[in-house]
């Protein structure tokens, strides 16, 4: 029926997510700027949904960083500071580097695939909101390959926070971006090879030679606070880790004899 409102029955969490899903598209794509309000009467009848289910998705949105809810006003899109830039690349370069070190070990052969397939589209992007997409996918698909779940997820949500700044890289120079997509291809062949330590170094150098200022001549490489002598420590535990065999594998062994 034409100018109907669905009421709070007829909403699910799986259209509640699906709202979440589109709006936070938006948000990381940059089609919704930061600063934008957003009005609840006016996306749930874009959505043609009651109001409750809409103030569902703003918190969601909320928890994952993306905006800021305000008494009476709705919700707006936040845009990152620098500092919280910074903190949120120093935390990535620390776990992604890890879930790299895994997905060397368990990365599949089809993965593999659709991560060299990323890399190619990513070389001749349509847009700037396209090649931050294509970079998303690209460190997502790596996280995801790592078997980790708790591991994954945590780098994805990051991938989101940091989105935003992807598009001002690759708006701000084509040389930093093909060094970016060739940085890309040396994780990929790091972890196609099966070589924890190559992809964790890679991963690593790649996401600490980001600039917070892409459009400044004088911003400098990012490097994050805590000290690099640190990390040796924790590596040989996860190259150990990584060297097991996954439970993504076929064992091999063979059972004894009765």
């Amino acid at each position: 029926m034409e100018g109907h409102v669905a009421d709070d029955s007829e909403f699910s969490p799986t259209t509640r997510s699906v709202v979440v899903a589109r709006l936070r598209e938006e948000i990381l794509s940059g089609r919704t700027p930061y600063g934008t309000r957003m009005r609840q009467a006016e996306i749930a009848a874009r959505f043609g949904i009651s109001t409750t289910p809409v103030r569902e998705a703003f918190r969601e949105l909320a928890t994952l960083g993306l905006v800021e809810i305000h008494a009476h006003r709705g919700a707006v899109v936040l845009r990152p500071s620098e500092e919280e830039l910074e903190h949120i690349y120093e935390v990535r370069a620390l776990l992604e580097p890890v879930s790299a070190a895994w997905s060397a070990q368990r990365i599949s052969g089809s993965e593999v695939d659709q991560a060299w397939k990323l890399i190619e589209l990513m070389r001749h992007p349509e847009t700037p909101d396209v090649a931050a997409t294509l970079n998303r996918r690209f460190h997502a698909l790596i996280a995801v390959a790592c078997g980790n779940q708790h591991l994954s997820e945590l780098v994805i949500n990051l991938l989101d926070l940091s989105t935003p700044y992807i598009v001002r890289v690759v708006e701000s120079s084509q040389e930093r971006t093909e060094r970016q997509t060739s940085e890309h291809e040396e994780i990929l062949r790091a972890c196609a090879s099966g070589d924890p330590q190559r992809a964790y170094e890679a991963s690593q150098r790649h996401l600490t030679q980001l600039h917070l200022e892409p459009g400044d001549a004088e911003s400098q490489p990012m490097r994050p606070s805590f000290e690099s002598r640190w990390l040796p420590l924790g590596l040989a535990s996860l190259l150990a880790e990584a060297e097991r065999p996954s439970k993504r594998r076929v064992s091999t062994r063979r059972k004894k004899a009765p």
